[in-house]
């Protein structure tokens, strides 16, 4: 049997990790990336963490696991009749097909986001963001105001952890007379929409203690290079980051022939997270219930390879069943809010349970022994080389 995964994210590294435990046979894991990239993470490592916690090389992660290979390109077009997958540098040839490849931003056609936004989704766009932090540090003149776009999970993670790097780039360089604030900007009634009303509430109280200014109910409507346009009234800025807005890979719209389509874009799949005859799709871009997170994703991915190895094997497949997954937003250092299942923490608890959602998360793509200095490396700041 020869797989091929799509996607060297959460859904598609732990697929071909999965694929490979039960020897189903060759598996070819295709990424335009040569490594693992940590979303959760990346507002930290953007705000001055070290750079081990949100980069982990696909090489490292499938040291141990001969029967993968792993493919640097980027997929084109997929050939149902053919069973191949094309991709800028070649051809890939399967019997069995795992999509698993992440969404895409989008900026709701507001004039000027895309050209003078900053973002956190990519490496590339997190060290131009650093690199700008870096300059405005430099040349000792922050902005006065600091603008995230977006109260989700990202947002809100961005708005604390850069509220506390500029504070301390501050005292560590001893910039005068810098009084910058951070404000974030959530188009919708409450911060943390699709969290509970508990979570908006608590940690929009947490946000402002920590000096955040929070602004729900507001549109951004504009931005240019030195100001952003919020509900008709501009204020001077060279620094909005944009945290709001994903869509579905363009990928799955460029074949809708193959695949069905719900109203949002992602895919539609049977109760074997199959979209069509052995091709799987999992993570964010299928309808399935809690998908658009990383715990779903892995759960998604396991169940996808096994009903591939019983295909394989000639047994009975079995049905996904959705499970919640804990939810957990950090505000700050020594500060987040988990819920599950009606219940919460918060606080420094709360910080506790999150950085261990993080190590279990880790624990899922490498070892115990690999995933702890990863783990740990939150806790060292970035070093330029």
């Amino acid at each position: 049997m020869q797989v091929v995964v799509v996607g060297g994210g959460f859904g598609g590294v732990k697929a071909a990790l999965e694929l490979s435990k039960r020897k189903v046979g060759k598996i070819t894991l295709i990424s335009d990336e040569s490594y693992f990239l940590h979303h959760a993470t990346l507002y930290a490592t953007a705000t001055g963490r070290n750079l081990a916690e949100s980069v982990i090389p696909l090489e490292a992660i499938f040291a141990n696991h001969p029967n993968v290979t792993i493919v640097n390109d980027k997929i084109r077009h997929l050939d149902e009749h053919r069973r191949t997958i094309i991709g800028k540098k070649g051809q890939y040839k399967y019997s069995q097909l795992v999509l698993a490849l992440g969404s895409v931003t989008t900026f709701f056609g507001i004039k000027g986001v895309k050209e003078h936004a900053f973002g956190i989704k990519t490496l590339d766009e997190v060290k131009d963001f650093q690199n700008h932090i870096h300059d405005e540090v430099v040349e000792k003149k922050l902005d006065k105001e600091y603008f995230v776009i977006g109260g989700g999970p990202t947002g809100v993670e961005l708005a604390a952890a850069l509220n506390e790097y500029l504070q301390s780039l501050v005292k560590l360089y001893r910039i005068s007379g810098a009084r910058s604030k951070v404000t974030l900007i959530e188009a919708a009634p409450r911060i943390l929409p699709r969290m509970s009303k508990t979570a908006s509430r608590k940690v929009t109280k947490q946000l402002i203690s920590l000096g955040i200014r929070v602004k729900v109910n507001h549109k951004v409507e504009a931005l240019n290079d030195d100001s952003i346009i919020v509900d008709g009234k501009e204020y001077p800025t060279t620094t909005a980051v944009w945290t709001s807005g994903v869509a579905n890979n363009p990928f799955f719209k460029r074949h809708d022939d193959i695949f069905t389509l719900a109203p949002n874009g992602r895919v539609v799949v049977n109760p074997y997270l199959e979209a069509t005859a052995g091709i799987y799709v999992v993570g964010d871009n299928n309808t399935v219930k809690h998908s658009g997170m990383a715990w779903p994703a892995l759960k998604q991915a396991t169940h996808a390879a096994d009903q591939i190895a019983r295909l394989k094997n000639k047994r009975n497949r079995h049905h996904y069943r959705s499970y919640s997954v804990p939810a957990g937003v950090p505000v700050g250092e020594s500060w987040a809010y988990v819920e599950w299942h009606g219940m919460y923490v918060s606080g420094r608890f709360g910080a506790l349970v999150r950085r261990l959602m993080e190590l279990y998360g880790y624990c899922q793509l490498v070892s115990l022994r690999t995933a702890l200095p990863i783990w740990r490396a939150h806790d060292l700041q970035h070093v330029d080389e």
